[in-house]
């Protein structure tokens, strides 16, 4: 092992190592050397792709097995000696600290940075020392890539309410209950980390059965798509946010307003092809007994760059109907809306958008650290690494407020 005591890669005016596919990554590795060791040279690395990997139980008794699914795709991997070369001679490497620069343009075509259980969309930079006849070290940082999702492209579909409903009768036959009549309605589709989501639940309950509760959930659904032994698509759904709120009982109506405060979470992607995420509100009724409770589902888009004109939903008016309250025009693509759980009642104005904060970099709620090591790679240090996420943030009042 050579005495190389330490060796960071550091990003240039970029400590979140947050970057958008176009721009330009650049950086430095900085070497700090013990004792004289001999290299043939000292690579850097910019690697990008999506793997996905899970493995599935088929048949039973002898004809029982294991399939192994598989999905990868590339989109940037390039390979940059710093000093030396791989055919070069083998040369000494002085002690003391030694620095180089580095830069790539990232390509256009970058999907959202994601670390999940069966796989993960990974952007990594690494240095490997190359020793003759030894084991080459290796130091590795990963980096957050976060492509826009721009919600003003499709502002006459996001910007619109949804309402869904649902009939759930009980029982069948002459034994057939009333039915209980669930509504759940939204005031826009397209959001940011940082806003609220406006529920609003209007309920009549005819049946005999109650409704012990009401829950409202923002679930984020992760699709892992293979490509071999042949196309197979696992779905992973996972609550990120919830609240609840009473039931009724048998011959109850009542109407409930829900809100569903948006953490730090990747946006909606669909660009990768083994990787993909999608977001929903869902309404649950919670019956008691062995009934299937209702639900309804209305799909939500999240993005990075908030509607324009309906960016403050809440509930307002005397009729009390969902409204998407406008605000001016966001400006530039790091200018947040003003949350709309923070706006009051008789508010005339809102702030002008030059003088709302730029969003802050987060990690997204309930993810752990991930392992960035690739097979054979050795570990020289800490490989841990967690993506960063924009969350919009009025003020630190807004920032500890929201529901869970």
């Amino acid at each position: 092992m050579p005495e190389v005591s330490e060796c960071q890669i550091r990003f240039d005016n970029n400590p979140c190592g947050v970057y958008f596919p176009g721009q330009s990554l650049a950086g430095y590795v900085e070497l700090r050397v013990l004792e004289t060791f001999k290299v043939k040279g000292v690579s850097l690395q910019i690697k990008g792709f999506a793997e996905v990997k899970w493995t599935e139980n088929t048949g039973t008794g002898k004809s029982r097995r294991t399939v192994h699914y598989h999905g990868r795709q590339d989109y940037i991997n390039t390979v940059t000696y710093l000093q030396g070369s791989p055919e070069g001679n083998p040369y000494d490497i002085a002690p003391g600290t030694h620095t180089y620069r580095f830069g790539c343009a990232l390509p256009h075509n970058l999907p959202t940075s994601f670390e999940g259980q069966h796989g993960h969309i990974r952007y990594t930079v690494r240095v490997v020392l190359h020793r003759p006849w030894k084991v080459d070290p290796t130091y590795k940082v990963g980096f957050t890539v976060l492509r826009h999702v721009n919600l003003n492209e499709s502002p006459m579909t996001l910007g619109m309410p949804c309402k869904l409903e649902i009939q759930k009768v009980f029982c069948c036959g002459p034994c057939a209950s009333e039915p209980l009549y669930i509504s759940a309605q939204t005031p826009i589709t397209g959001y940011v980390p940082g806003q609220t989501i406006a529920v609003r639940i209007e309920a009549s309950n005819k049946s005999k059965k109650r409704v012990n509760e009401f829950s409202t959930k923002l679930v984020k659904n992760v699709c892992y798509i293979s490509q071999t032994p042949y196309s197979r698509v696992k779905l992973v759904p996972e609550i990120v946010a919830e609240v609840r709120c009473s039931g009724l009982a048998a011959g109850e109506q009542g109407t409930f307003d829900q809100f569903l405060a948006i953490p730090a979470l990747p946006s909606t992607s669909a660009q990768c092809q083994v990787l993909t995420l999608g977001y929903e509100v869902e309404v649950e009724g919670k019956i008691p007994g062995p009934n299937i409770n209702p639900r309804i589902r209305i799909p939500v888009t999240l993005g990075t760059i908030p509607l324009a004109a309906h960016a403050i939903p809440r509930i307002s008016g005397e009729d009390g109907r969902l409204q998407a309250i406008p605000v001016p025009a966001v400006p530039e693509p790091t200018a947040p809306p003003v949350p709309y759980d923070e706006m009051k009642p008789n508010i005339s104005q809102v702030l002008p958008a030059d003088q709302l904060p730029p969003p802050s970099y987060e990690e997204a709620v309930g993810s752990t650290p991930a392992n960035i090591l690739e097979e054979g790679e050795e570990n020289t240090g800490s490989n841990n690494f967690t993506p960063q996420y924009m969350v919009y943030r009025f003020n630190n009042e807004s920032s500890a407020s929201g529901g869970t």
